[in-house]
């Protein structure tokens, strides 16, 4: 396995050569590197992709974004090369939002690059957000709505400091997880899978199945065992569908 790494990206091959990239974006909260283990399930021909949010992971010492135009004008600056050739898009919770903003950028920019959109754990963009809003709860409800969604506690392993840093990420990820919308119905002309977990509260079937009113395309929308945290606990048929999806471009 071949990697190359710069402050936005980490990039995984097989060492044979790429047909297309998988690229992938943070959940809520989440260190991108976590999937880091998806590039020994990928055809070879898929080169994984992962992207690197500051506040997240590596980046954590950085001040996570919270406004949606500075977020897109810097993850596109960063993607730049990647969006000229072709690609597909994976994003799960937050992360799927910022793959469709991300999609509906390359359309604009570079037609026909994009070969597939998978959205998972997000609702659709017409969808409005839960209530209450969760970023702005007190430090006890807020750690406890977290829980109720299948979370591990954010207070294993961590210091009080460590702690803080964490909770100010989870705001500052949900701040734009919860104030996303978008009302460009068939815009894009890529095909898109959806994917919701069975036991998701937050994105369960009702709130994902009118991605299909986003896309001029094919469109699936699968259901996947688990709850909102699926992306963890279900990686091998995630790959399978994506593997799926994404195996005729070796051809």
């Amino acid at each position: 396995m071949h990697a190359r790494n710069d402050k936005w990206l980490m990039v995984l091959n097989s060492g044979e050569p790429a047909k297309t990239r998988l690229i992938c974006f943070p959940q809520t909260g989440a260190d991108p590197e976590q999937l880091r283990n998806w590039s020994t399930g990928l055809a070879g021909h898929i080169e994984l992709v992962l992207v690197r949010l500051p506040g997240h992971g590596s980046r954590q010492a950085e001040t996570p974004l919270d406004d949606w135009p500075r977020l897109l004008a810097d993850t596109f600056s960063a993607l730049r090369p990647l969006l000229a050739k072709p690609h597909a898009l994976f994003g799960h919770g937050l992360g799927g939002m910022l793959a469709y903003e991300t999609a509906k950028h390359a359309q604009a920019h570079y037609p026909g690059q994009t070969r597939h959109l998978f959205i998972s754990a997000c609702r659709s963009p017409d969808y409005p957000s839960p209530r209450p809003l969760l970023h702005v709860l007190p430090a006890a409800p807020f750690q406890e709505a977290m829980l109720s969604l299948g979370a591990t506690s954010i207070e294993i392993h961590r210091d009080q400091a460590s702690r803080n840093q964490y909770e100010t990420l989870l705001r500052a990820d949900l701040k734009l997880f919860e104030s996303w919308r978008d009302l460009s119905s068939g815009n894009l002309d890529i095909p898109l899978t959806a994917l919701y977990g069975s036991e998701d509260p937050l994105a369960p079937a009702s709130n994902m199945a009118n991605w299909r009113e986003f896309t001029r395309r094919e469109f699936e929308l699968i259901e996947v065992a688990g709850n909102h945290f699926f992306i963890k606990s279900q990686r091998q048929r995630l790959l399978q569908i994506i593997n799926t999806h994404l195996g005729l471009l070796g051809e």
